[in-house]
């Protein structure tokens, strides 16, 4: 089965992020998504503002309606930070049976150089790049071996615009997903 590997701190998880998994399954470049919080982000300051266990339920919640979505805990396996080589060796070898996709947003194949072995990451991964525009430079991507273009149309929400939003007691209503709405002002008040 082909399965997208959707990582990140979502903090906290927004219509954004299942708008990204949905297109994928819509046009079919997988089968499932797999939402993959990251337990210590690599790449970002450790001052993640919900906690690893707060963040999954958001996810978990948010995903139960919706088929061929998954959360999953992988991340937490380790307490060090969330290295996406030794996520996927740990996915290779634990589920041979299946072909892995990880998705990132175009905006971070200029920071990929910077992960924790990108040689291997550049020759062993499968790449799904979402792209949200069409004017978008995607020449630099060629250096992955391995990759392909999911074009979505753009999505203005951001974790930090919900943080903020929910911090100030103003609405959040419509960037995420109206099941955890009350959690989320509530963990982010």
């Amino acid at each position: 089965m082909k399965i997208g590997l959707l990582g990140g701190s979502f903090d906290p998880i927004h219509n954004g992020h299942i708008e990204i998994a949905q297109a994928a399954l819509q046009q079919n470049f997988v089968q499932q998504v797999w939402f993959i919080p990251s337990y210590i982000h690599p790449l970002k300051d450790s001052n993640v503002h919900a906690d690893f266990e707060q963040r999954l339920s958001l996810i978990k919640k948010a995903l139960a309606t919706l088929p061929h979505c998954e959360a999953h805990d992988f991340e937490k396996r380790s307490q060090n930070p969330s290295f996406t080589q030794k996520l996927m060796l740990y996915l290779y070898q634990n589920f041979p049976q299946h072909e892995f996709y990880f998705m990132t947003g175009y905006d971070i194949i200029p920071d990929l150089p910077k992960w924790y072995n990108y040689p291997w990451l550049k020759e062993n991964v499968n790449f799904l790049i979402i792209t949200r525009s069409s004017s978008q430079n995607i020449d630099n991507a060629d250096e992955l071996k391995h990759h392909q273009f999911l074009h979505i149309p753009p999505v203005d929400i951001s974790s930090t615009q919900i943080r903020n939003l929910a911090a100030q007691g103003k609405s959040i209503h419509g960037l995420v997903p109206h099941i955890i709405e009350p959690d989320i002002i509530e963990i982010y008040k």
